[in-house]
């Protein structure tokens, strides 16, 4: 009995048809499988990622509706601070006025020193003078009322007994006017006079060396006096550098007491603005935050990812086509058993 060809086309297209898909269905399998070990890692943390993106806009809306702190942030200065300041720049202005006042008291140092020096100089001026030539007038001229004075009970001696007893002596042998009673005069005399230069010599050596000791004692005394005066120069100078200093401090008092003013002042306004650009940028920061902390972490790609195009349906049916034209190349001359009806679509060779 032979094989119906129509039967046989419709088998053979059946079997072509079933191998063609089974083999499209293991490629479309294998490149499936290749897909997901290529998606492994993203869709391993894809939940948790789902997850917590969910979850940080949910904190991100409550830190928004919350908003920025407005509570206070500055501990202004308080008074004992602003007191102390107050008190110490009050301080300050009282020692630059008083330290001003003792410069201006003692500001004449500066010529005094010049005075002290002109008479120094004058001094060393006067050393250089031959003061033996000083002493030795100073005696000429006030040695005669001392001679005078020392020859006084000789004087008297000489005029009272010796030359009157001569002229008595002389008077009484008539010899008055005699050369013996004037050789006697003469003698009497010499003696007074030796007698008087010897004492005018004594007295002028000591009054060169009371000349020499009184010039030697005014130098002393007057370089003394000058280094005396000197030394109240230093104080007087001083004095005005205490001034200067004091003045100074002050200055220092007033200058650190209003920085702390100023600083207290700057500190409230910085703390100010600090809090409107926190409250102003609060939200963008918060958004940038979300953007690069959670948005900035996922993936931005999963590699060259192979697209499946293995269709089973278009392999099924290249398969039936392929067997339906198989059968009807060896099968042309068999005949059908199969009694043919209306129902049977009339087929056409391909």
């Amino acid at each position: 009995m032979g094989i119906d060809p129509f039967t046989a086309q419709i088998g053979a297209s059946l079997i072509g048809g079933v191998m063609g898909k089974k083999g499209a269905d293991t490629q479309s399998a294998a490149n499936q499988a290749a897909i997901d070990a290529q998606l492994a890692p993203f869709r391993q943390y894809q939940p948790y990622v789902d997850a917590n993106l969910s979850g940080a806009s949910g904190a991100l809306d409550s830190v928004l509706e919350t908003g920025a702190y407005t509570g206070p942030t500055y501990a202004g200065p308080n008074q004992f601070q602003t007191g102390t300041a107050t008190n110490m720049g009050n301080i300050g202005g009282n020692l630059q006025n008083s330290g001003y006042g003792m410069m201006n008291n003692t500001s004449g140092f500066g010529s005094n020193a010049n005075s002290l020096f002109n008479q120094y100089q004058g001094m060393a001026n006067s050393a250089q003078g031959d003061r033996l030539a000083t002493a030795m007038d100073y005696a000429r001229a006030n040695a005669n009322p001392l001679v005078d004075a020392a020859m006084r009970d000789d004087r008297r001696n000489l005029q009272e007994n010796t030359l009157t007893g001569i002229d008595l002596a002389a008077s009484g042998t008539g010899n008055t006017n005699s050369s013996r009673a004037g050789v006697a005069e003469a003698v009497a005399n010499r003696a007074f006079n030796d007698r008087q230069a010897d004492v005018a010599l004594d007295v002028q050596d000591r009054l060169i060396d009371r000349s020499l000791n009184q010039q030697a004692r005014q130098f002393d005394d007057q370089g003394a006096a000058l280094q005396g005066a000197g030394m109240a120069n230093e104080g007087i100078q001083n004095a005005y550098t205490s001034g200067l200093n004091t003045l100074g401090e002050g200055a220092n008092f007033g200058m650190n007491a209003g920085n702390s003013l100023q600083g207290y002042d700057q500190a409230s306004m910085d703390d100010a603005r600090a809090n409107f650009e926190r409250q102003r940028d609060f939200e963008l920061n918060q958004r940038k935050a979300y953007q690069s902390g959670i948005l900035g972490g996922a993936p931005t790609s999963v590699g060259a990812v192979q697209a499946n195009s293995v269709d089973p349906f278009q392999a099924a049916m290249g398969g039936a086509m392929g067997g339906f034209g198989f059968a009807q190349q060896y099968f042309p001359q068999q005949q059908s058993a199969a009694p043919t009806t209306s129902l049977r679509p009339q087929m056409r060779p391909f």
